[in-house]
């Protein structure tokens, strides 16, 4: 996802499967639905700062710890249905959230978001199938009466990485409306002798 000028991108319930024949098995993804706030303050229905289970994407250099140095925020949002999103979150409670207030950085300053290293490697002759609940947040009047211009949406790119290269992508290929969430999918089924087997497993979500 890009994070500019206004806007906020909220990104719920990834999981992974892999299919070595006939039997999908899970590959676990921890803090996967963003439940985990352990060291976060809340603050209204929204927590800021570094989320449980997942480190910080940030190729460019602009996150600072996402507790709104410059005017970026990552972090988890309850939504309730009313404000922010018009349904709750697709799985639990919370969503991990990422966004940013006006010039954030500096309009283009580059992508942020979270990422993990799994604790799977990647194998042989497998059907890997990643999917990504995507939100893009709408505007709205948070628990304190705060009115929060989130209006717009830059979009959201979405990897599997094996050994830290590339291996599938969403780039973007959602028409995703304000307030509303969509399922991002992607798949690779690996080969007999690919280059990358039995390399680290990771996801960005940017």
């Amino acid at each position: 996802m890009r994070f500019f000028a206004k806007l906020a991108v909220a990104v719920a319930v990834p999981m992974l499967a892999l299919s070595p024949v006939a039997d999908a098995a899970p590959i676990p993804i921890v803090n996967s639905g963003f439940e985990d706030i352990t060291g976060q303050g809340p603050t209204n229905e929204f927590t800021f700062g570094q989320l449980a289970g997942w480190g910080s994407y940030d190729p460019s250099l602009i996150v600072a710890g996402g507790n709104g140095a410059n005017g970026i925020f990552t972090g988890t949002l309850l939504p309730n249905g009313t404000d922010f999103f018009t349904t709750p979150a697709p799985e639990g409670v919370r969503v991990g959230l990422l966004f940013g207030f006006g010039d954030s950085a500096g309009v283009g300053a580059g992508e942020y978001g979270y990422e993990q290293t799994l604790s799977s490697v990647f194998q042989a002759n497998t059907q890997y199938d990643l999917s990504v609940e995507v939100g893009n947040i709408s505007s709205g009047v948070s628990q304190d009466g705060t009115f929060f211009d989130l209006s717009g949406f830059p979009g959201y790119r979405i990897d599997l990485l094996a050994g830290g290269v590339v291996i599938a992508s969403d780039d973007n290929s959602l028409v995703i409306p304000e307030g509303e969430f969509a399922t991002a999918n992607i798949s690779f089924m690996s080969g007999a002798s690919d280059a990358l087997l039995g390399l680290s497993l990771g996801i960005p979500l940017g």
